[in-house]
């Protein structure tokens, strides 16, 4: 059976995407950053298919000690978040949010290249959202770190989500010209109301979809038949069953989406495809 590792598995959508994939008969494992809530979510789904294992995607060294734990894997769905938090910064010195949405999965998915690769189908999932239409393409190394930004907790968000979609898109190419078997994948939730929005309390989450409608389209990504490049999102961007999408126009822009790859090498390490 295959197996499957979902960060940010213990709630939201990546609980509900677990569910989902435990039904199709996967192996699965799921993080997150507090033991209590895996330890819930395990009660939740009640399955001997689902592992997990405590684990926090932004501090590199805990990225490092997860990887060595995994000894097989063909779907990688980075799922974790974070979403308009107080400027904070990561073990390592990043500001959290691209600690957590970008740099903490780019080493993720480089650590567990060589497994993945040995899978007869493999894919990563990368979780963008709808907000990546406003981000903005970091211009330097300094900037993607963020130890010195002028903080705007929303548009710092924004501009994570972008350079997920950056790093799907970047991921692809390389992958393809490598001759690799590895598919990548980008997803988004539209408007869904999940634990994310902790920071951003409003009564009008009442018109969101639920997490189980929101994880539709990175399931679509994990299990239908796909080429690698895909970008799927709610086909009423906000609302809808997932359909393939383009993308803000800036996200189809692979000079900057290079340029981001190069840059977070710089801060993760060298990420060599083959």
């Amino acid at each position: 059976m295959p197996t499957a590792l979902i960060t940010g598995g213990s709630n939201g959508l990546g609980l509900e995407t677990a569910k989902a994939l435990l039904e199709r008969g996967f192996d699965v494992i799921i993080t997150g950053r507090s033991q209590q809530k895996l330890v819930n979510a395990e009660n939740k789904l009640n399955s001997s298919k689902l592992n997990w294992i405590a684990n926090d995607i932004s501090d590199f060294e805990q990225v490092e000690s997860l990887t060595a734990k995994v000894s097989e894997i063909d779907v990688l769905i980075n799922n974790a978040g974070q979403m308009g938090p107080p400027f904070t910064l990561s073990k390592q010195g990043h500001e959290l949010q691209m600690a957590t949405n970008h740099l903490g999965h780019f080493l993720l998915t480089k650590l567990l290249w060589e497994k993945l690769s040995k899978s007869s189908n493999p894919r990563v999932i990368h979780l963008s959202s709808t907000v990546h239409r406003n981000g903005k393409a970091v211009k330097d190394t300094s900037e993607l770190s963020g130890k010195d930004i002028e903080y705007d907790r929303w548009q710092r968000y924004a501009d994570t989500k972008l350079a997920c979609a950056y790093f799907g898109r970047e991921l692809d190419i390389r992958a393809k010209q490598a001759g690799s078997k590895v598919k990548s994948v980008i997803a988004h939730p539209g408007w869904a109301s999940t634990g994310l929005q902790v920071h951003y309390p409003t009564r009008a989450h009442v018109f969101a979809q639920s997490p189980k409608q929101g994880a539709r389209s990175q399931i679509r990504a994990a299990i239908d038949e796909v080429e690698g490049g895909e970008f799927f999102g709610p086909s009423l961007e906000l609302w809808g069953r997932p359909t393939k999408i383009r993308g803000s126009k800036l996200s189809r822009d692979l000079d900057q989406a290079k340029k981001l790859w190069e840059m977070t090498e710089e801060l993760t390490g060298d990420f060599n495809i083959s």
